[in-house]
């Protein structure tokens, strides 16, 4: 009897069991949606919005990522996967990508001192843009000098925009030397102007209250224009030159550190006044050759005329007057010519010395 009531159940068990499967069986094709199927529509290119409706509509299921690309329109559909055109059941999961509404940003990567090659390949895995490029004499031939964004140089670290395009400046090597420009007088627009115009890096101190950077002075640099013997001094392009700025220096200040000599024998300071060296005098005997002593009498030339002929000439040419002592009708003698005694400025007559040679030595 409990035989009979064991197999009695066991068989129930089977029966019940069979008539699960056969249900589920049944019932998979309404599960599966087994013969229901349809193409994925094209999606890429529309607005998130309406790709939805279009999905909802042929009873998909919808997950929906993002990323970024600055040439595509916020929301736009970048991806989709199944691809267009694929026969998929409907109810099916459709995963779409589209293009974020608001930009990302991620950390500037440090481009500088690697090499063009190796800053592109950090640039593509950041997800950066090659911009311009440009070239500067630099030692660093074929390396990253600086970056660049929208005009302004970036520092590493710096939040990005993602997709952003970055601007490097290319070392391209030294070849030529140049002078030394003078700055000094200049005002700091005008010493930047120069300075970028001869590819020279520059290093600026500040001095003093700056109130003004653009129109403060420059009133030292180093190195100098010229050097101590006034020679010009060459500079390498690209190299870097320090330059000292001061809002109002003085003008004694800008004379003083005039480059070249001047600074160093005084030459153009305002304050400078002639200085008077006294030089002792020394006895210096006369260079002129001396002169030989003449005694009256001696050296005559052999044309002098006598006393006697220059008192007859005379005779002639004076005219004769009345002599004291003398009658009418008497032969008038002649008279003639006295000494006039000298004037006060002129010098007195020297007396005869025997020792004639004194007057000359």
């Amino acid at each position: 009897m409990l035989k009979r009531s064991f197999l009695f159940n066991l068989l129930l068990i089977i029966l019940i069991i069979i008539g699960l499967l056969l249900i589920f069986f049944k019932s998979l094709n309404w599960l599966t949606n087994h013969g229901q199927e349809t193409k994925v529509p094209d999606l890429q290119g529309k607005n998130m919005k309406e790709a939805v409706k279009i999905l909802k509509e042929k009873g998909f299921k919808i997950q929906i990522d993002s990323t970024y690309q600055s040439y595509k329109n916020p929301l736009e559909v970048i991806y989709q996967e199944p691809e267009v055109g694929a026969v998929v059941k409907i109810g099916r999961t459709i995963f779409l990508t589209v293009n974020r509404k608001t930009v990302p940003t991620i950390p500037m990567p440090n481009l500088t001192n690697l090499s063009f090659r190796n800053a592109l390949l950090t640039m593509q895995s950041y997800r950066l843009l090659m911009g311009d490029t440009s070239y500067r004499p630099d030692l660093a031939a074929g390396s990253v000098l600086e970056q660049w964004l929208n005009g302004k140089q970036i520092k590493p670290g710096t939040p990005v925009p993602y997709g952003s395009k970055i601007d490097l400046v290319i070392g391209e090597g030294l070849s030529d030397m140049l002078d030394v420009p003078n700055l000094i007088g200049m005002s700091w627009y005008e010493a930047k102007q120069m300075l970028e115009s001869l590819s020279l890096n520059y290093n600026i101190l500040w001095e003093g209250a700056i109130t003004d950077s653009m129109g403060a002075v420059v009133y030292k640099q180093t190195p100098e224009s010229l050097n101590e013997l006034d020679f010009k001094n060459s500079i390498l392009i690209g190299d870097m030159l320090d330059v000292h700025i001061m809002q109002s220096p003085s003008q004694e200040l800008l004379e003083k550190n005039k480059p070249g000599s001047a600074k160093l024998i005084g030459e153009g300071d305002s304050n400078a006044t002639d200085v008077q060296i006294d030089v002792p005098i020394r006895n210096v005997k006369d260079s002129l050759p001396k002169r030989k002593p003449t005694v009256p009498g001696t050296n005559v030339p052999n044309n002098a005329k006598s006393k006697e002929d220059i008192l007859k000439k005379a005779d002639n040419k004076k005219p004769t007057t009345d002599v004291k002592g003398q009658k009418p009708g008497d032969k008038k003698a002649p008279i003639r010519p006295t000494a006039k005694p000298p004037k006060d400025n002129q010098a007195p007559v020297k007396k005869k010395d025997d020792k004639i040679s004194d007057e000359f030595e």
